[in-house]
């Protein structure tokens, strides 16, 4: 019994490792180890997980492409981002605007892109009317209660009003009114019976509450009550859809206790979160050790189950302060032990475990200003699959089920929440694909191995003879491939690897 390995060049050229086996015994097995084939460089765009763009960003022109082929040449990127006021889409008690989210719905769909949503009830620029009143104003002129932001008056550059005039500045809504919440909660109706449940669409946000829908609301302060009736609309809404709530949220109540019982009633109800926050200058000064994250335990609650969101400080604000490169006098110099903005990003994307990443700017200068960083993340946030080893039986005997075993390991920051296959293909005289479900949820990313024992149902009419073995994850949800970090020589064009050969073997032969 003998293993010959085929040199470099030889697996090379063939497009796999190839495997000979001589004089074996039917339950002889061969293992095969992948780790000198593995390349961390490779951009690996997968599903479920990988980079978002702010389309909308608090604003309808905010963050605008230059080009299509900004985000079409992004690698990695997973879906857009669409966060907007509500007056955006409905200026009008009897009218919904909707054609302002689904042009770019339509465009990026087309692409293979998915699709998140925040919808605002608050902002702080004044420049259209549906930032002034994100909460339409015709909510207000139906008695709902709330004031004009005295706080942004300096940012807005209000003038003094007259006695009859309205003053330049952001209306706030009162949260709690009864009024806004009556028609806050058909809206949500309305939003939901258009867009929950479609497969394009990663999460909604939960963002009613506070300027940015991030629970800030200044000085006033709401309590458990009223938060819990924001989550409480759109739980009753969204039904088939992941909902995301700001770390702030929660973070805006005063007792310890209520955040805590916040925490467990979003966690019970499959609300997951994301940091808004991470290199906001303060955050930086006041939570240096766990790089500008303020709740790593939010987080690590959450990513049991439900993919968690990271979203970077807007970048041009992080470059304008200095704290990117650490620049002499800047906040990341003071507070960040030598560390760069960079390196807060990777530990934060570690701390959240976060599978979805935005880097809060324009796509084409944050390319440009960092595109090994942008592969290394994509690749580390959510999951990275890696087979470390593939035990291949020396035959397969025809119309019996055989045993495959890979060894897996996941170098990513979170598990994989959805159901993925393995697919192994045989090549040769004839050629089949045999499908299993792959386990490959319950690998998380540590440093452990993930073993897994595949039964395969070998065709009883596949002809006798010598096959190439090749493998590959699939995601059965949408239709698309797991691509692995092997080298490129192991690929084909159908997006299996190749990893050895094999015997098809009829019954009782020796």
């Amino acid at each position: 019994m003998r293993v010959i390995m085929g040199t470099k060049s030889t697996n090379r050229l063939l497009g796999c490792v190839w495997l000979v086996f001589c004089g074996a015994s039917v339950g002889w097995a061969a293992t095969i180890d992948l780790r000198p084939h593995f390349d961390q460089t490779i951009p690996l765009a997968n599903p479920h997980k990988g980079w978002y763009h702010h389309l909308f960003d608090n604003h309808i022109n905010k963050y605008q492409l230059e080009s299509d082929e900004d985000l079409l040449k992004f690698p990695g990127v997973d879906h857009i981002y669409l966060r907007l006021a509500w007056a955006y889409l409905q200026p009008r008690e009897d009218h919904f605007d909707w054609e302002v989210i689904d042009r770019p719905i339509r465009k990026w769909t087309a692409h293979g892109l998915g699709v998140a949503f925040r919808i605002s009830c608050k902002e702080t620029s004044v420049d259209r009317p549906e930032q002034q009143f994100a909460t339409p104003r015709w909510v207000r002129d139906l008695g709902a209660k709330g004031e004009f932001d005295t706080r942004r008056a300096p940012s807005t550059k209000a003038k003094s009003a007259g006695q009859n005039e309205e003053p330049k500045l952001p209306w706030r809504p009162d949260y709690a009114d009864p009024i806004f919440l009556e028609k806050l909660d058909r809206f949500l109706a309305e939003f939901a019976a258009r867009y929950d449940g479609k497969p394009w669409l990663r999460y909604v946000d939960i963002g009613s509450f506070g300027e940015w829908g991030e629970g800030h609301t200044g000085p006033k302060k709401y309590g458990f009550d009223v938060l819990k009736t924001h989550v409480d609309l759109h739980l009753k809404h969204f039904r088939r859809t992941q909902l995301v709530v700001s770390d702030d949220l929660v973070m805006h109540l005063s007792s310890p206790d209520d955040q805590q019982r916040l925490f467990r009633y979003l966690i019970d109800n499959k609300v997951s979160f994301r940091d808004d926050s991470i290199l906001v200058d303060w955050y930086i000064r006041t939570y240096p050790a766990t790089f500008s994250v303020r709740n790593p335990n939010f987080f690590a609650e959450a990513a049991r189950s439900m993919p968690t969101v990271l979203e970077l400080e807007h970048y041009g604000t992080v470059i304008k302060q200095g704290n990117w490169t650490a620049e002499e006098g800047s906040t990341m110099a003071k507070y960040g032990n030598g560390r760069t903005g960079a390196d807060f990003f990777r530990r934060a994307v570690e701390q959240l475990q976060a599978t979805y990443i935005g880097y809060h700017g324009y796509a084409r200068t944050w390319l440009k200003d960092n595109p090994q960083l942008t592969v290394e993340l994509l690749n580390r946030c959510g999951y990275w699959f890696f087979p470390e080893s593939v035990e291949i039986p020396h035959r397969f005997v025809r119309g019996r089920t055989a045993e495959l075993k890979i060894q897996w390991r996941n170098r990513g920051v979170a598990r994989a929440y959805f159901d993925y296959q393995l697919v192994v293909k045989l090549e040769g005289p004839a050629e089949t694909e045999l499908r299993v479900p792959a386990g490959n949820t319950r690998w998380l990313p540590d440093a452990k191995l993930w073993p897994e024992t595949y039964a395969l149902a070998i065709p009883e009419k596949l002809p006798s003879g010598q096959y190439q073995l090749k493998l590959k994850l699939y995601c059965p949800r949408t239709s698309r491939d797991v691509k692995l970090p092997l080298k490129a020589d192991l690929a084909d064009g159908q997006g299996f690897y190749g990893i050895g050969r094999t015997i098809i073997a009829a019954p009782g032969s020796d």
